[in-house]
């Protein structure tokens, strides 16, 4: 048998379907955290340590799983790995008793130690939630948040478009394999996600489908990446609110955006302002609590005096939000040409910047 590294190790045992956070855990606490000892063992040591229904697991992972193999897919893919052993592992997501001894990250895995918010939410979400969503994600990205989620439909997806407008990186945590983005129709944003410096995450092997029971552990680690989470929108038996318990339960910042009494997705976002959750109005209520410096508003656009009529309207629609040249033509009635033509004298002027998505901010 191959004597592997720590690493390989986890690798191997984290790619058998039957073996869990849990399973390792035990093999971990037989064998003083050296699963390398595990994984190069013979059987009669392993008989002193484990019972055998671990020890037939372990068996069948090491003849099964081969982890250079496992290392070459994750390649072709793109994907790499970090482990518990590894410096590059997030030191906050391992002060989760239940932290994943394995990560897979496609995109920029620096991202993993930023200083990091999660913003969760109703997949059923209300235009007041939404629009609560983009305001306080895109806000606390420009102060130097990278935003947290799911990559799910509705206000998890929003808050991830939120920071991608804001040219800034976001990480998105999956219920599945990273082989696959899951719902389908976020892959775009996926790929936004990782082309604007962020990162897609997930503890499960490739090949692993969305099942309904992965979300909730999934939940845990949006809030084990981040100093503080935001509810923005939550039923009353919801994820958001899996995630917003797991944050408490880890002595973690949790926020709520408070919402109407009557409303659905109100409930678990008002049920936790009753239980000390800390009730925010304004981007400043995050940012003083984590004793976030508010970022100087006085910009270089301020410098920039617009020469034409067309360059003071794009001027005055930008200062609100970044827009798509679609959004300006058909809140002004611009003629197309004639603005294409003022967005590309601005953007060579230094006044605007093109973040992506046919999308412009000013700088």
């Amino acid at each position: 048998m191959t004597i592997l590294n720590k690493n390989k190790c986890l690798l191997g045992l984290i790619s058998h379907p039957n073996i869990g956070i849990q399973t390792i855990k035990k093999i971990l606490l037989a064998y003083d955290n050296d699963i390398d000892k595990a994984w190069n063992a013979h059987q009669d040591d392993l008989a002193k340590r484990l019972d055998r229904k671990i020890i037939l697991l372990l068996t069948d992972a090491r003849n099964k799983f081969d982890p250079d193999t496992e290392i070459e897919k994750l390649a072709k893919l793109d994907v790499g790995y970090v482990t518990m052993y590894d410096k590059a592992y997030p030191e906050l997501l391992k002060q989760l008793y239940d932290f994943p001894p394995v990560l897979f990250v496609k995109g920029n895995i620096e991202v993993l130690k930023a200083k990091s918010l999660g913003v969760v939410g109703s997949r059923k979400y209300t235009n007041y939630g939404a629009k609560m969503s983009h305001k306080f994600s895109k806000e606390c990205a420009e102060n130097g948040l990278v935003i947290v989620s799911g990559l799910a439909l509705g206000i998890d997806a929003i808050a991830h478009q939120a920071a991608v407008d804001a040219g800034t990186p976001t990480i998105g945590v999956l219920g599945c394999g990273l082989d696959r983005v899951y719902p389908v129709s976020n892959y775009h944003l996926g790929e936004a996600i990782i082309r604007g410096g962020g990162a897609i995450v997930s503890e499960y092997p490739l090949g692993t489908p969305p099942m309904k029971q992965n979300f909730p552990q999934r939940n845990r680690i949006i809030a084990g990446l981040s100093v503080g989470t935001l509810v923005i929108e939550a039923a009353e038996h919801s994820g958001a609110l899996i995630t917003a318990y797991s944050a408490l339960e880890n002595n973690r910042d949790v926020f709520a955006i408070p919402g109407n009494i009557d409303a659905e997705t109100s409930y678990g976002t008002n049920e936790l302002l009753k239980k000390g959750a800390k009730l925010v109005t304004k981007v400043e209520d995050i940012l003083e609590e984590m004793n976030i410096k508010i970022a100087d508003n006085h910009t270089k656009y301020e410098e920039y005096i617009p020469n034409t009529p067309e360059e003071k309207i794009v001027f005055s629609l930008l200062k609100v939000d970044s827009k798509s040249a679609d959004e300006m033509v058909a809140e002004t009635k611009m003629n197309v040409i004639a603005l294409n033509a003022t967005l590309s004298l601005m953007e060579l002027s230094g006044a605007i910047q093109n973040i992506g998505g046919g999308r412009y901010k000013l700088k």
